[in-house]
């Protein structure tokens, strides 16, 4: 009787640990398989948004000759005087001289450093622009000189410049910091990669000037390509290029950065003039010196398959195209023949990223002289733009889009002045020296030229970099 009694006690046990680890996996399974309201705590935070760093720019400073000094071949001397125009649509600019690294008569004769604070309170730094223009005549020199004020980087490129017979180049390293700047010149040419020991750890101090004559780097480079990259504090890099035939001064040109290594490059307002004396006077020594050539560099590892395209602006003929191949590597020069004078935007495109410019020259009644024109990037909706005094000074406009772009450029004083660009082509307007506020103009290329009697010049806009943007913070 007691054993039946166990074993009924021992199968009611059985069941109810059964019917207990049903329940347990039922819940299990409800809470794997029902959805469940969410519930989180996401971690506070605020947004910030600082105010703006004071925007730096740097006029190069004035046009320098080497060998002035008989004792010191490779010392330069400053050449005169340049003339800037600057300033901002709010605050005023304060300026100083960098230290040159040329030996100079006056304390004016060096870069200038610009500078732009943002008002406390203010919603949006200043429109900020510089630029300058030198005419320089003596028996060495001779031509106009024009460049933007530009602002440091720690990565540039200079496609200007050469070291061949009579051509003397000069790379201008400006550090307007507070930090010394270690540079680093990486040097292309028609041949490829230069290797230049002294190219390397080139110490340009804060707030001074250094000049690296480039045929001590790479002697007779018909067509150099110069990538300037920094440590520590950043760099203003310029060249300057000066012509020289028998004892003819043929030009000199100051050369701003070029466009970062892209697919697609735009250069606007490429001027040509007086083009049927410059063929003329093409011979042995001088030819692919002064005609219209696009230089392009390559500095991947694939060739490029190059397509030139020249449009010209309102009131121009007709532009043509060019198709080359450019190994990767090497520098190559397309002459852009069969144009006539005028306004020409030049867009360059490839298969692999490039760097390109543009050189032309003009003949006068006296003097020639030569340009360079460089790429830059789009302007945004807003822009100031500085144009100093020069013969024939005119602001270009290009428009790679498919539709017209109305913009509106307003002088300091005086009535605005309305352009119609039309689409994918370039229109420009002739103003005098002063500054010019440039509205509607987002997605155009910008840049300005001057042109006179034996004289030419010209320089790009470019946007201002970026100075602050609104920070996520998350406080403890």
């Amino acid at each position: 009787m007691a054993d039946r009694r166990a074993l009924a006690q021992g199968g009611v046990r059985a069941i109810g640990g059964l019917v207990g680890i049903g329940i347990a996996a039922a819940v299990i399974a409800g809470a794997t398989l029902l959805p469940l309201s969410g519930f989180a705590i996401d971690a506070p935070s605020k947004t910030v948004h600082p105010v703006p760093a004071d925007q730096q720019r740097v006029c190069p400073g004035p046009v320098l000759a080497l060998a002035a000094d008989a004792g010191q071949a490779s010392q330069p001397s400053a050449i005169g005087r340049f003339s800037p125009v600057y300033g901002t649509d709010g605050p005023d600019t304060q300026t100083r001289n960098l230290k040159p690294d040329a030996s100079t008569e006056s304390a004016d004769q060096a870069p200038l450093a610009l500078t732009a604070t943002t008002p406390q309170g203010a919603t949006r730094p200043p429109l900020f622009a510089g630029a300058q223009v030198q005419s320089v005549s003596s028996q060495d020199l001779a031509g106009l000189a024009a460049a933007s004020c530009g602002e440091a980087s720690a990565d540039s490129w200079l496609v200007a410049g050469a070291t061949t017979l009579g051509q003397t180049s000069l790379v201008l390293l400006s550090n307007p910091t507070s930090v010394d700047a270690t540079v680093n010149l990486d040097i292309y040419t028609e041949t490829g990669r230069v290797a230049a020991p002294g190219a390397t750890g080139i110490l340009v101090p804060a707030g001074a000037q250094k000049v690296v004559p480039l045929a001590g780097l790479a002697p007779s480079a018909t067509a150099p390509v110069v990538h300037v990259s920094t440590t520590g504090g950043a760099v203003v890099a310029t060249m300057q290029q000066s012509f020289e035939q028998g004892i003819d001064p043929r030009g000199v040109e100051l050369a701003g950065p070029t466009g970062a290594p892209s697919q697609v490059q735009t250069i606007s307002g490429v001027t040509i003039n007086s083009l049927a004396a410059v063929t003329a006077a093409q011979s042995a020594e001088a030819v692919s010196v002064e005609f219209p050539t696009v230089r392009v560099f390559v500095p991947g590892t694939q060739d490029a398959q190059i397509t030139v395209g020249a449009v010209g602006e309102t009131g121009t003929a007709a532009g043509n195209s060019y198709a080359q191949t450019v190994k990767a590597g090497n520098v190559a020069e397309i002459p852009l023949d069969h144009l006539k004078d005028g306004n020409f935007d030049v867009t360059v495109r490839s298969n692999v990223p490039v760097v390109a410019a543009v050189r032309t020259s003009v003949i006068g009644t006296k003097t020639r002289d030569f340009a360079w024109f460089v790429s830059s990037p789009p302007i945004t909706d807003s822009q100031l733009v500085a144009v100093p005094p020069g013969p024939g000074a005119r602001v270009h406009f290009a428009n790679a889009a498919d539709k017209d772009v109305k913009v509106k450029i307003q002088p300091a004083s005086g009535a605005p002045i309305p352009l119609t660009v039309p689409a994918e082509g370039g229109t420009g307007a002739v103003v005098p020296s002063g500054r010019y506020t440039i509205t509607g103009g987002d997605g155009l290329v910008v840049s300005v030229s001057f042109i006179g009697d034996g004289q030419t010049s010209a320089f790009a806009v470019s946007p201002a970099g970026p100075l602050a943007a609104a920070i996520e913070v998350y406080p403890h």
